[in-house]
């Protein structure tokens, strides 16, 4: 009814010489055709194990309800002292290695005076605002690509000269955070895709431990599992804090442990 018989006599094993033999000789004409490369990915990635997970992992076993600290940060636009891009994440130690900030090119964007403060955000969300606020311009997403601002980890010699700026991505929504997304390549599967697409830096905060690696400043050697409040405090000094809130969500685990995945830069073989 399948519509396929099943050999089992001969069944499939990962481990036999048959099947990893088979494997090599496919690879070894791949290579002899010129079809095999050295490149870069972002992976999910286990600091328990210091290894990566295939997406069918995540798939079948390693999704879990976490709650997480988001955070809702201001960014400086370079032209504007006092106008600010108004982003929310749920990851606040991928920040250190932002480099861009996306929104979606149909939607409405409103700048808006709160707090004294000139405040970027979709039209949609201005519910996230703590407190009044008069509207002073209504814009399209597409009007707001290429528009430069400051990085919040600019003293971080990794991030030195850095361009940050905003891009499009379609995928960008108004129904929860404030329509605009901090991109991190190096830290991210879709960011890093659209950092190909964009051209974007990628900057790769983490090793296989999950400790941040050097070039970072007041935060190598921290691990990204206490991160956290460290993070929280910087963006306080530095008056990039707008406001703290706790968010639920499904979130990728490691099945072998239930440790919460990172998403994280390796060396990997294409074809």
């Amino acid at each position: 009814r399948l519509g396929y018989w099943m050999d089992w006599d001969n069944s499939y094993h990962t481990m036999s010489d048959a099947n990893n033999y088979t494997i090599w000789h496919f690879l070894k004409r791949c290579h002899e055709k010129g079809w095999l490369y050295e490149g870069t990915d972002v992976m999910p990635w286990c600091p328990r194990c210091g290894t990566g997970l295939s997406q069918h992992e995540i798939v079948t076993e390693g999704y879990k309800e976490v709650t997480h600290e988001s955070v809702y940060v201001t960014f400086q636009l370079k032209d504007a002292t006092n106008s600010h891009f108004l982003a929310w994440t749920t990851t606040p130690w991928t920040l250190s290695s932002n480099v861009s900030l996306a929104v979606n090119p149909s939607t409405t964007y409103v700048l808006v005076t709160h707090n004294n403060q000139h405040l970027y955000l979709a039209k949609n969300l201005l519910k996230v605002l703590d407190g009044p606020y008069t509207i002073e311009q209504e814009v399209l997403g597409k009007e707001l690509v290429g528009v430069e601002y400051h990085g919040i980890f600019s003293e971080l010699p990794v991030q030195k000269d850095v361009s940050h700026r905003v891009i499009p991505w379609n995928d960008v929504s108004d129904e929860e955070g404030t329509g605009i997304v901090h991109i991190a390549p190096g830290a991210g599967e879709e960011d890093f895709a659209l950092g190909k697409e964009y051209s974007l830096d990628v900057i790769a905060p983490l090793d296989e431990s999950g400790n941040f690696i050097d070039g970072f400043g007041w935060l190598t050697g921290q691990n990204v599992s206490s991160v956290n409040p460290a993070i929280f405090q910087h963006l306080e000094e530095t008056l990039h804090m707008y406001k703290i809130e706790t968010y639920s969500h499904r979130y990728p685990v490691c099945w072998r442990g239930d440790t919460e995945l990172v998403f994280r830069l390796v060396n990997d073989w294409f074809i």
